[in-house]
């Protein structure tokens, strides 16, 4: 329990949360005794980063949900966070799971690199306005839009990243048919085609949505907007989002058909 306490704090110096939106010690508590398990990385004798992940239905299957991860700021881009979800992810092989999932900020570029990119999950589905107005730092001025990470924890793709494999090679944007993009006056752009055929679409998003924030709010509203009806437009036309690419300062999501889930275990 003192741990899971320490926790509490954690949140607060990584989110900016008050104190009613933290999870308790005593609901990480419950789920340590109901399917789930909480992670922690330590440093000096100090909690720096936790995951936190519940047993959910999904279907007729159970997945792990990973509701929360966080490292210190003053950790970050360390390597911890990527520790941290491998230890997770073994955790949950070990303890009958196949699947994990979160939710994510799509307007984040570094969340959606780590997850899509560096962890090798894919999204497949979108919330609009998931958890209503919040009001800590990271995401105050925004709708709570999320996506919504699938992680097959035993895909081949996904135990060679976890090995330190090569990542897949990056989708050329210049040759991908883009749907959201700055203009030439660094308008973010919206395009909706009357058909959604291609193989694969880009779509791009801030390099840093907090910097956007800061500057231009408003622009920061249009992009999000722009984001949210193009991936709900080509997830309900079979599409996921597979890969993240940064490329000369742009970063986009590159979106895919969808394969069957047995030809993509292959």
């Amino acid at each position: 329990m003192r741990d899971l306490i320490a926790l509490v704090e954690l949140q607060k110096d990584v989110w900016g949360m008050h104190d009613h939106e933290t999870t308790s010690p005593h609901t990480m508590k419950a789920a340590t005794v109901t399917g789930g398990g909480v992670l922690g990385a330590e440093a000096g004798g100090r909690l720096i980063g936790f995951c936190f992940g519940i047993a959910a239905k999904r279907g007729g299957d159970v997945w792990l949900w990973s509701h929360m991860t966080a490292v210190r700021p003053e950790f970050q881009n360390a390597g911890i966070g990527f520790a941290l979800k491998q230890a997770q992810r073994e955790w949950a092989l070990a303890n009958g799971y196949r699947v994990m999932a979160w939710t994510f900020d799509p307007m984040q570029a570094g969340n959606a690199n780590f997850n899509l990119r560096r962890l090798g999950a894919t999204a497949r589905a979108y919330y609009v306005n998931h958890y209503g107005a919040m009001q800590d730092e990271l995401n105050a001025g925004l709708a709570s839009d999320r996506l919504e990470a699938q992680w097959h924890l035993d895909h081949p793709r996904v135990l060679a990243l976890a090995r330190g494999g090569q990542r897949q090679p990056r989708t050329a944007i210049s040759e991908t048919t883009k749907l959201v993009f700055l203009d030439d006056h660094g308008i973010p752009q919206l395009e909706q085609p009357a058909a959604l055929d291609e193989a694969r679409y880009a779509i791009e998003i801030p390099a840093s949505i907090a910097v956007l924030k800061a500057e231009n709010l408003q622009r920061a509203q249009t992009w999000q907007l722009h984001a949210r009806a193009s991936i709900t437009s080509l997830l309900g036309a079979g599409y996921h989002a597979v890969d993240f690419v940064r490329d000369a300062g742009a970063s986009w999501y590159v979106m895919e058909r969808a394969l069957p889930r047995a030809a993509e275990a292959g």
